[in-house]
């Protein structure tokens, strides 16, 4: 993924990015725009990943910021509010993006060239 990624329609990740910086998930993510082709023409990276937010309630929260400390003591990775997600986002070069639902604390992302 870090080297290069074969042309599609569209790429989905599901729960790969949280396991990794947020400059590999820059460098995942660029390589992703470079298989697809264009807004225009249908293209989008599709993500399925942790969402952090306080909306859930405090008790699911604490649960997320408890396993956000757990993927920092075992990988290289972190779970990442949407603030986060849209700097990663637009350091990689995307034009725009939209949280298409949420699962709990899963959404499902479509990312756009």
């Amino acid at each position: 993924m870090f080297h290069t990624i074969p042309p599609a329609q569209a790429v989905m990740l599901k729960l790969v990015l949280h396991f990794w910086t947020d400059e590999d998930c820059v460098k995942i993510l660029e390589q992703c725009r470079k298989a697809i082709p264009s807004r225009e023409e249908g293209g989008k990276v599709i993500i399925i990943e942790i969402i952090l937010g306080p909306s859930m309630g405090p008790i699911m929260y604490e649960s997320q910021l408890l396993m956000d400390m757990l993927m920092m003591v075992n990988t290289r990775g972190r779970q990442r509010d949407e603030n986060d997600w849209r700097e990663i986002f637009i350091k990689a070069g995307y034009s725009d993006y939209k949280i298409v639902k949420k699962i709990g604390t899963r959404g499902i992302i479509e990312v756009y060239p």
